[in-house]
């Protein structure tokens, strides 16, 4: 090998090295404005929420707000309680929207459009005017009171109990349902649907032994969504809940703004962020364990 082609190699390699150099740079910039974002709206929050957890209010170090906590009967109720309105919100957007998934993938194109209009309008609408309209309708003088009372069951109230709360959450988060799985069901390759109906099975089994197994990492992820979500929700547990029906968020906002109590406040979101993390590693598994299959 000559001098020449020697100098040359040298000299592509530098070059290369140049470009990936300023590649690195140009990609560490356009990340920059990210992560600004993300230590202002998340770790900076995170550290005052930990600091306000862990602190007296003479300003030591002290636990006693998760003493509180775990002492309290009432607080695992709490937890309890809106852990179930969350799961009961979950059961319900999957009803829902499963059909309405492969309705949007499956069906007629006059349709289509339509349903994927009902799906993504409650997240086009503020959710304090969702939860209003909810309020209005499930009121003593609302359509929906009175058509209970028509059927003669004018002694059940749907306002200010766990059920007006739930169909406020399901109304506001299932769209996080159907969007998830209309991604996996789009992803479902029909043959393998048709040649099970081609060897004898119906509708149902198809459903249940290839559909849904192939659909499954996005009812996961639909689920994980709603749920956290829905446990996160203030508005429409306050005011379709009218305080009657607490959650864990009602109470943390009740404590940081009427009782003054940050610590525990503080705590109790501690609890909630904890909770979270949990349950997305729960669905990280899961997912994980559905595509080892």
């Amino acid at each position: 090998m000559t001098t020449a082609m020697i100098a040359a190699q040298t000299g592509r390699a530098a070059n290369n090295a140049v470009r990936r150099t300023g590649a690195s740079r140009l990609t560490l910039l356009m990340l920059a404005p990210l992560g600004v974002i993300f230590v202002i709206g998340f770790v900076l929050p995170l550290v005052l929420l930990l600091r306000y957890a862990f602190q007296a209010p003479d300003g030591a170090f002290s636990v006693d707000a998760f003493a509180t906590i775990l002492q309290t009967p009432q607080y695992a109720a709490l937890i309890g309680r809106t852990l179930l309105l969350s799961l009961i919100t979950v059961v319900c957007s999957a009803l829902i929207g499963y059909p309405m998934a492969l309705a949007i993938v499956r069906g007629p194109r006059s349709i289509r459009g339509l349903l994927l209009a009902v799906v993504t309008m409650p997240m086009l609408t503020s959710v304090v005017v969702k939860t209003f309209g909810w309020s209005v309708m499930l009121s003593s003088t609302g359509p929906v009171q009175q058509a209970l009372n028509a059927i003669g069951l004018d002694g059940v109230r749907l306002l200010f109990t766990p059920v007006g709360v739930t169909i406020g959450l399901v109304h506001t988060y299932f769209p996080f349902m159907v969007l998830s799985l209309i991604t996996s069901i789009a992803a479902i390759d029909r043959r393998t649907e048709e040649a099970a109906q081609s060897l004898g099975s119906g509708p149902l089994r198809v459903f249940w032994l290839i559909t849904l197994p192939q659909s499954l990492e996005g009812l996961l992820a639909g689920a994980a969504l709603t749920f956290v979500t829905s446990m996160s929700a203030l508005v429409t547990p306050q005011l379709l809940g009218g305080g009657k029906v607490t959650t864990i968020v009602t109470v943390i906002f009740q404590q940081a703004t009427v009782a003054q109590n940050w610590s525990l406040a503080a705590a109790l979101g501690i609890v909630l962020l904890v909770i979270t993390l949990m349950i997305l590693l729960l669905q990280t598994m899961a997912v994980r364990r559905v595509l080892q299959r």
